[in-house]
C-alpha cells in the first residue's frame, strides 16, 4: 500500500464501496420504511443530511465542499510526501480519511445531500439518539481513529541527549 500506483487504487475501490453501498440500499429501500438489522440495535434507515457531522454547517454547503476539497488536497500532499517512509498505520489512516472524504464529495456534489443509512438506535447516555451515517463516515471515523493512535504512539520526535552534545 506504500505506492501511489497501489495506494491510490485502494482509495478509489473503498470510495467505490461506499457509493455502491449507499446506491443498493438507497435503491432498495423507500423512506416509508426501516430494515432491521439487529432488533433494537441496529437498523438501515435512509436519511439525507445536508449539514456535516451531525448535520453540523447545514445552512453553508459552501463551505462544506470547499473544506472537503481542502482536506482531500491536503491529506493528497501530506500521503506524496511522506509514503516512501511512512508506517503502515498512517498510511491506513490517510487512505481511510481519502476514502470518507470522497465519498462524502461525491454525494454533496452530486446530490447536495450525504446519503445515510446505518442507523444505531440505543440511546447513549449523554448523546441520545446516535446520527444515521454511512460507511464514508466509518472510514473517517476509524481513519481518525488510527491517526491518533499513530501520532500518540508512533510518531515521536527525536529527543536530542543533552550530555552527549557536550
Amino acid at each position: 500500500m506504500r505506492r501511489p500506483l497501489v495506494f491510490f487504487p485502494i482509495v478509489l475501490a473503498g470510495v467505490l464501496c461506499d457509493l455502491c453501498s449507499k446506491k443498493v440500499v438507497f435503491d432498495w429501500l423507500d423512506e416509508t420504511r426501516d430494515y432491521p438489522l439487529i432488533r433494537d440495535v441496529l437498523q438501515f434507515h435512509l436519511a439525507a443530511n445536508e449539514g456535516a457531522a451531525f448535520s453540523v454547517l447545514k445552512q453553508h454547503p459552501a463551505i462544506l465542499l470547499l473544506i472537503t476539497v481542502a482536506m482531500l488536497a491536503m491529506l493528497t500532499l501530506y500521503y506524496l510526501r511522506v509514503w516512501r517512509g511512512a508506517h503502515g498505520l498512517l498510511l491506513a489512516a490517510l487512505a481511510l480519511l481519502m476514502i470518507g472524504a470522497a465519498g462524502n464529495l461525491y454525494d454533496r456534489v452530486r446530490f447536495h445531500y450525504v446519503r445515510d443509512f446505518i442507523d444505531f438506535m440505543p440511546e447513549l447516555p449523554l448523546i441520545g439518539h446516535w446520527a444515521v451515517f454511512n460507511l464514508a463516515d466509518v472510514c473517517i471515523t476509524v481513519g481518525v481513529g488510527l491517526y491518533a493512535i499513530y501520532a500518540l504512539f508512533h510518531d515521536k520526535p527525536a529527543v536530542k541527549n543533552e550530555a552527549s552534545s557536550v
